[in-house]
């Protein structure tokens, strides 16, 4: 709080070269006979190639476990292509294409084959209508009845060289709005994978970057003036993209749900107001929400927070925000300056949610929620650094909010080298006990750089529990480091946290 689905990764496809390029396709103008004569001869020749190759591609040297699919001609080549099976089902989303140049020469072998070592075995197997049921679950569906015809497939995915009998189902739902695909464990209805097959819509909205007084490099002149536009703020707004929209209007998408007094809702998915409007706070939670997930994820974490998560923007009038851990949804105020107004806060509170998500319950402890209330600051903190680009505002959060409730230059929510050092300056109050937390995390981050840091201290985050302290947190960014980097940041972890009193062994 501010104060004032097993998804396993897709294997990388294996691609081996032979040294000639295929530059251009184009369609086939040989007489049928002719073309069917070509495709059974590329099939056999491609037949041949990967028994020959199988050991390099982790084949079955009878190639039993693949199934032909067919074979494209064109003038550029053809394009012979298999899927994996087991048992005669095919195993999802795994192919393999052999390209074959005019003159017959293998240029390209593209494999997803997986090799696995053993079937595992349903004795009560659903059907499938109990598959389509859980799918409906699984995704959430409001029974707002489908707008397209439901698939319905049986087949095996391989996951730790076990292939494991299921189903895909494919939804077509008005809402959540998709076309759902899941992959759901035959026997147990477990959910294996999820995705939303439509295309995303891609929309533009202005936002501030990450807030007026970062980006303008200067608080001085910047009023709140109860919502009001002014030239110096209008100034300090920016175009952006706003990935993963569902298409239907509204700021709902992969990462995020907006929910607003102001139901903002454009069909051409375009957003640009100014913040006297209150559309324009919708926007902000949207992008920053989404841009942080995006970001998080690119470190390699696509298990934290991965989910659309509600965000009530102008629903609540005091001038506070924050995560409900209960309703599992974000909640910003508009007292003072919006608080959705400055991706600090915006940032902070999705903190909140991402360590909730990692270690359900977090922070049930004085110290246990002042780390809390730490990483949400450093979270704000290195966001903001990173879009202003400027030196004004480091190892402060939130500076445009602060305007409301701070006289200092920069005004800020809280700062992050305060210097306190545990447990003298320690008074069991969470937000302030938080800057002992936010320091030594942003010291790191400014030591090792950003992504660096944030890489440890989240892998840092899943070997705590609710009520962890201020040395187990430490003694996890240690250990979180010698897992990741075999410890080559020892030194230097040790020497950040023991400053400030904290015990790294």
């Amino acid at each position: 709080m501010m104060r004032k689905k097993m998804i396993w990764p897709a294997a990388a496809a294996l691609v081996i070269t032979m040294g000639v390029s295929v530059c251009q396709q184009g369609s086939s103008t040989a007489p049928s006979s002719m073309v069917k004569a070509q495709e059974i001869n590329a099939k056999a020749r491609a037949d041949a190639y990967l028994k020959e190759q199988a050991g390099a591609l982790k084949l079955p040297q009878d190639l039993s476990g693949l199934s032909y699919v067919n074979t494209v001609q064109t003038e550029a080549g053809s394009y012979v292509r298999y899927q994996q099976t087991v048992n005669g089902y095919q195993v999802f989303g795994r192919q393999l294409a052999v390209t074959v140049d005019p003159s017959g020469e293998f240029s390209l072998v593209v494999s997803d084959y997986i090799p696995y070592t053993s079937v595992e075995q349903v004795e009560d197997k659903l059907s499938k209508g109990q598959a389509e049921s859980k799918a409906h679950k699984w995704i959430g569906d409001k029974g707002k009845g489908d707008w397209g015809t439901t698939k319905n497939t049986f087949g095996y995915v391989i996951q730790n060289g076990m292939a494991i009998p299921a189903y895909k189902v494919i939804v077509h739902a008005k809402e959540p709005f998709g076309a759902w695909e899941t992959i759901v464990h035959a026997g147990t209805g477990k959910l294996l994978k999820k995705k939303d097959l439509n295309q995303k819509a891609i929309g533009s909205g202005h936002v501030f970057y990450p807030n007026p007084a970062e980006s303008s490099g200067s608080a001085s002149s910047l009023v709140d003036n109860n919502d009001a536009d002014s030239p110096e703020l209008t100034a300090q707004l920016k175009r952006v993209a706003l990935q993963g929209l569902d298409g239907s209007g509204t700021l709902t998408g992969d990462f995020v749900n907006v929910y607003s007094k102001a139901k903002t809702k454009n069909k051409s998915n375009v957003f640009h107001y100014t913040r006297s409007d209150d559309r324009f706070e919708d926007v902000m939670a949207y992008y920053h929400i989404d841009r942080l997930q995006r970001y998080i994820q690119s470190l390699g974490f696509t298990n934290i927070n991965n989910r659309s998560i509600t965000a009530n923007v102008n629903t609540y009038k005091g001038d506070n925000s924050f995560y409900s851990p209960t309703k599992k949804d974000l909640t910003f105020g508009s007292g003072g300056v919006d608080d959705a107004e400055d991706a600090g806060v915006i940032a902070h509170e999705y903190g909140h949610s991402m360590q909730d998500n990692q270690v359900p319950g977090f922070g049930d402890s004085i110290e246990g929620g002042s780390m809390g209330e730490g990483f949400g600051d450093y979270l704000g903190a290195v966001y903001e650094d990173a879009l202003s680009g400027n030196s004004f505002g480091r190892a402060c959060v939130a500076e445009w909010d602060a305007t409301s409730y701070s006289a200092g230059d920069p005004p800020c929510l809280r700062r992050l080298d305060e210097n306190k050092v545990y447990p003298k300056d320690a008074i069991g109050e969470v937000h302030a006990d938080g800057e002992i937390w936010s320091q030594p995390l942003y010291e790191l981050a400014n030591a090792l750089g950003r992504d660096a840091a944030t890489t440890i201290i989240l892998q840092s985050h899943w070997s705590l529990t609710p009520n962890a302290s201020f040395n187990e947190g430490a003694r996890a960014i240690k250990q979180a480091d010698e897992l990741l980097n075999r410890g080559k940041n020892g030194k230097l972890i040790d020497r950040i946290f023991n400053a400030r009193g904290l015990s790294t062994k």
